[in-house]
């Protein structure tokens, strides 16, 4: 379990951010006798969580409905699933237009500095279509 200070230094956030986090309900940490906050591993994901989808400039409430659907206890609530996919879908759409955005700066490369861009996205290309596939080849017809 970490106070605030020490899970602000490890994650490398401020505790004014943890603070907000906390008051906006991101946060649920445990009080002591003295009601000193603790965090324990799971603010350490939540946190990590938070700042994976902020990079993919989600709004703080829509990152806050993500984090609830992870900690359903096992009830699904369809109508956030369909809109966490809605999300998805739009990174993607969003992803699919910066690639046409830059076609026209591509074709202007040259075969070296084309292999260097390659390199740096066919990891991460091939993990997620891998994640991809693995997802939906669970649903019936894919």
């Amino acid at each position: 379990m970490y106070r605030i200070g020490q899970i602000a230094k490890l994650m490398n956030i401020s505790k004014r951010t943890i603070d907000y986090y906390t008051q906006i309900g991101l946060l649920s940490p445990t009080r002591t006798d003295s009601n000193y906050r603790l965090y324990g591993e799971e603010s350490i994901q939540i946190l990590n969580f938070i700042e994976h989808y902020k990079n993919l400039n989600l709004p703080l409430e829509e990152i806050k409905s993500l984090i609830e659907l992870l900690k359903t206890d096992g009830s699904i609530d369809n109508k956030k699933v369909e809109k966490h996919f809605d999300q998805i879908g739009s990174i993607m759409q969003h992803l699919k237009e910066e690639i046409m955005v830059m076609e026209p700066i591509l074709k202007k490369l040259n075969h070296n500095q084309k292999e260097v861009l390659v390199s740096k996205l066919s990891l991460e290309g091939i993990a997620l279509a891998q994640t991809l596939l693995l997802l939906f080849g669970k649903v019936e017809g894919f």
